[in-house]
């Protein structure tokens, strides 16, 4: 997190939680916004499935048009869960698509531990599938 206020933080946070909580936001953000490689993995290799080798997520059109938007809400939740382990319960809400927009929207709820307890997030997210772009607003529900 310091890494994070000194070098990459938009703007000065005066609440340590409300910098935690726009960190992980930012590394949300980062990781829906990232694509893995593109490689296949032996499978004595399990433990490089989490790693940063594989951060972001697989081809996201090939991804959305296969899956149910279970599926899909289960595939973001392990990768949210990889990748952030700051979050815990974390739970996908997937919408109902809207037709006309190329998008795939849904609700990313957590629970996020601070130094004044746990407190419930919920991000607001959806993800462009021309372009693989996230839009993600959070909110805190303590």
């Amino acid at each position: 997190m310091v890494f994070w206020q000194a070098f990459l933080a938009e703007k000065h946070y005066g609440d340590p939680q409300d910098a935690l909580v726009a960190s992980v936001q930012y590394q949300l953000t980062r990781l829906l916004n990232s694509e893995a490689p593109l490689m296949k993995l032996p499978p004595q290799l399990q433990q490089v499935e989490g790693s940063n080798l594989r951060f972001g997520l697989d081809s996201l059109q090939t991804i959305s048009s296969q899956m149910n938007n279970e599926q899909f809400a289960r595939q973001l939740e392990d990768w949210v869960k990889a990748f952030e382990p700051r979050l815990a319960a974390v739970q996908v809400e997937v919408h109902a698509r809207e037709e006309h927009k190329n998008r795939v929207s849904f609700s990313l709820l957590a629970r996020l531990k601070t130094e004044r307890g746990s407190h419930a997030l919920v991000f607001d997210s959806s993800i462009s599938l021309a372009g693989q772009k996230v839009e993600m607003e959070g909110q805190e529900i303590v």
